[in-house]
């Protein structure tokens, strides 16, 4: 198949393919006598690896040490940097979670004072902002 056709049935942009053959994630396909690149179903399916492995937060830099050079999968590797990315996964909920609870507190504080007519002072917007972590 040419990389049209890959494109489509894999559902990655032919420039996109084309950028993994230049950094060696996904062989280059074979070009026919024609000069267009032919590809076959094993191009979709090591696309389907490596769009499957971006959506655990891998990085394409990451996702070659995921295989031995005999192509097979390296077990150990794969099943440490899934618990690295369950641990980062588990902190950044935790990071949102804190984020989300004061909103809550900014919520209740802003909509409590304004209710009763009130306005908060620059000097408690201040403190307010101090606290916030970016």
């Amino acid at each position: 198949m040419k990389i049209g056709e890959l494109a489509k049935q894999s559902g990655t942009a032919a420039s996109t393919i084309r950028y993994y053959e230049s950094i060696g994630l996904l062989p280059a396909g074979v070009r026919s006598s024609n000069g267009y690149r032919q590809y076959t179903a094993n191009s979709i399916e090591q696309l389907k690896i490596i769009k499957f492995a971006q959506s655990l937060g891998f990085s394409l830099e990451e996702i070659p040490s995921l295989r031995k050079p005999n192509e097979e999968l390296e077990h150990n590797a794969i099943i440490e940097r899934l618990k690295q990315k369950q641990h980062e996964a588990n902190a950044l909920i935790k990071q949102l979670q804190r984020k989300s609870e004061r909103i809550g507190s900014l919520i209740t504080l802003l909509d409590t004072s304004w209710s009763n007519g009130g306005c908060i002072g620059d000097e408690k917007i201040n403190e307010l902002l101090n606290e916030l972590e970016y």
